[in-house]
């Protein structure tokens, strides 16, 4: 968005709407959304009718109706201004409800929904009845997917790994015409099929569809160019033609791969020892089409950015650093080169405030204070000295993703001043952290040649002594890893292997150049469902706001990244949260059976949903998002088993976790 748009008046967007269908959003909600209006944010009215967890809310274009679908399959369609039912659905769906959506250009009379009956349908909103039914897929069907410019059309994302795309003014057959609806399937870099869980499409570039699946990667289609991808024939970037290596590039406009850094896998090595699975529940588009965001199942909300793609943290290392020099340390200005930018020597009045503030908070060792400050400071002015401060808090602070976050802070800030030597040696001390010991080893190396003074400094014979340590174990740990591979050599290669090459070669392909994460929004947890929602907020997309496992959700500032408010709702765990077209409005939902709508109150109005603590919420989430569910449950019942069997509390397992931990499936348990 340019900045002569952004200092529109009113005047101008009411004769720019007439113009342009895309300003009525901005128009109605230029000047009623503000930071204030977002710290009064509270509870306006519940909406009772369900009888069981409202899985999905979904607002038509005018935000007129707010329709919602639940665990007793029935889709309710409500006048949020009233208050009250407009209609009800009782659907002929046997399963939980997993999504519902208005069909373009239908004027709100058919909806589409997807369930865990493994079938989708539409329906007649007037008369209830069902229109067409779609039975191919062949597992639950977890989030449906509309164009604003493709009528009659929805897409749908399903757990056998398929996308499949349904025109409902097309006749279709259950399930021999099967293949004809499958757009793609998406699989590992194991070659096996896995689950899809979201999708959706870019509403101002209808040909991107976005995908999320049961692995920790965004995968970014272009619709029109899918069958170019089914027939790609890919080989390793190292031993292409050049004639093959234009067709690549030609492909990979087709298909674009988007992972945080530290969990992403190469050919090589996993990043993380403590490598997990991952699940992305929930990915939407940014309204300008420019952003997308992925909420992550055991992990946080990333925000990528589709125009300026950020390339991994680890290959822009190489870029900014400099050979260096063996002549003694010097200074950061006799270092610098004509090539390289002169570091900024005076900051804003306003900066300098924050970053003191902020050097004192890191001294008393309240570093997530100090990181909200480092991240306001950096909003108003980017400079090395803010980014380097930044990246020692993370460091200090460890909280998941924190080395990851540092690392690139420092790698920014050595970008901004490439002889800066804290940001050098915390980089060194990042990729330690990270278990990149060779290059950190590389990089400690090359700091004290540059710096001979700090050999003898404390910080320094740390980080080597841990890096002897860590490279004599990881050598121990390899030798033994060969010895093994030696020995099964006979059963590597089998049929199935065989078969699942080629397309492992193809996910190997697309993920090692998976981009990165633009931004990371935390404090929240999402472990225990895998529908939780996060969404853009605000006339300008200028908030995030997103769910948690502890009943609350969370409202962030986007630029920022910081955590603006955060409110209780639900009694178990908010999934579902869906922003008003164009008023301040907010339709929650989650384990309980209402569904909730939120508003600036009042200034007389006690706000009680209001959550303070941020920093120990977040910390507590911290702990419960690195924490398996499952060995938690068991280790409470071991604990209390002493007690007798009355002291565990099932009921609130089952409400918590969605599983019965009496049942004989309990043990085969996944997020759900």
């Amino acid at each position: 968005m340019s900045s002569a748009t952004k200092r529109q008046n009113i005047l101008q967007l009411i004769r720019n709407r007439e113009l342009n269908d895309h300003i009525r959003t901005k128009y109605a909600l230029k000047s009623n959304l503000n930071y204030k209006c977002i710290s009064k944010l509270g509870l306006l009215t519940q909406l009772e009718g369900h009888q069981g967890c409202v899985n999905c809310l979904q607002w038509n274009e005018s935000g007129s109706i707010l329709a919602s679908a639940s665990d007793d399959f029935q889709v309710i369609l409500w006048d949020p201004f009233l208050q009250k039912v407009k209609t009800s659905i009782k659907t002929l769906h046997r399963g939980n409800i997993f999504s519902v959506k208005f069909i373009p250009s239908c004027n709100d009379d058919i909806v589409a929904t997807g369930a865990g009956d493994w079938s989708s349908h539409t329906y007649n909103v007037t008369t209830g009845r069902q229109l067409r039914s779609c039975v191919c897929s062949q597992g639950r069907i977890k989030r449906l997917a509309v164009a604003n410019d493709a009528p009659s059309v929805y897409w749908c994302a399903s757990e056998d790994g398929c996308i499949s795309q349904h025109d409902t003014r097309m006749s279709h057959e259950c399930p021999t015409d099967k293949s004809k609806n499958t757009l793609v399937t998406v699989f590992s870099n194991s070659g096996k099929r896995i689950e899809a869980k979201c999708l959706d499409i870019n509403q101002l570039r209808t040909e991107q569809l976005a995908v999320g699946a049961n692995d920790q990667y965004v995968r970014l289609y272009d619709r029109r160019m899918i069958q170019s991808l089914s027939s790609l024939d890919v080989k390793c970037p190292s031993f292409v033609s050049e004639y093959e290596a234009n067709s690549a590039n030609k492909v990979n406009n087709a298909l674009q791969y988007f992972v945080p850094g530290h969990i992403h896998s190469n050919d090589n090595e996993t990043i993380n020892k403590r490598q997990k699975n991952y699940v992305i529940t929930y990915l939407t588009f940014s309204p300008d089409g420019q952003e997308l965001l992925a909420n992550y199942g055991g992990e946080y909300v990333y925000l990528y950015n589709l125009v300026n793609r950020a390339d991994n943290a680890f290959f822009n290392i190489s870029k900014v650093m400099k050979v260096p020099r063996e002549n003694g340390e010097g200074s950061s200005t006799d270092l610098i080169d004509d090539h390289v930018p002169v570091p900024h020597l005076t900051l804003p009045d306003k900066v300098v405030q924050l970053k003191l503030k902020a050097n004192y908070l890191f001294e008393k060792e309240d570093y997530t204070a100090a990181i909200i400050l480092y991240n306001e400071a950096i909003n108003i002015h980017k400079c090395s000295v803010l980014f380097s401060n930044r990246a020692a808090a993370y460091i200090k602070r460890k909280w998941h993703g924190d080395f990851y976050a540092a690392l690139k802070d420092c790698v920014t800030a050595l970008k901004l001043e490439p002889n800066h030597m804290k940001a050098h040696f915390r980089l060194a001390v990042c990729l330690f952290e990270l278990d990149k010991f060779k290059d950190s080893k590389m990089y400690l190396d090359q700091f004290t040649m540059k710096y001979p003074s700090y050999k003898t400094s404390a910080a320094y014979k740390s980080l080597y002594s841990d890096l002897l340590n860590a490279q004599s174990n990881n050598k121990d740990k390899s030798d033994g890893k060969k010895l093994r591979e030696t020995s099964d050599t006979s059963n590597f290669l089998d049929a199935l292997q065989i078969q699942r090459a080629p397309k492992i070669a193809f996910e190997k392909y697309f993920c090692n150049q998976a981009k990165d994460y633009h931004r990371r929004y935390y404090g929240h947890c999402n472990t225990s469902t895998d529908i939780k929602e996060a969404n853009f907020f605000g006339s300008q997309n200028q908030f995030i706001v997103a769910g948690s496992d502890d009943g609350l959700f969370f409202i962030w500032e986007k630029n920022t990244e910081n955590n603006l408010l955060i409110l209780k709702g639900d009694t178990s765990i908010v999934n579902c949260i869906q922003p008003h077209p164009s008023e301040f409005l907010l339709a929650t939902s989650g384990i309980d059976n209402e569904v909730k709508l939120w508003t600036p109150l009042p200034d007389d109005v006690d706000n009680t949903s209001i959550i303070n603590s941020y920093s120990t919420t977040a910390m507590l989430n911290q702990r419960r998002m690195m924490a398996d569910p499952f060995e938690v449950i068991l280790r409470n019942m071991r604990r209390t088993a002493e007690e007798g069997p009355d002291s565990v509390d099932f009921d609130t397992i089952r409400d918590q976790y969605g599983i019965d931990p009496l049942s004989e499936e309990f043990n085969d348990c996944q997020m759900s």
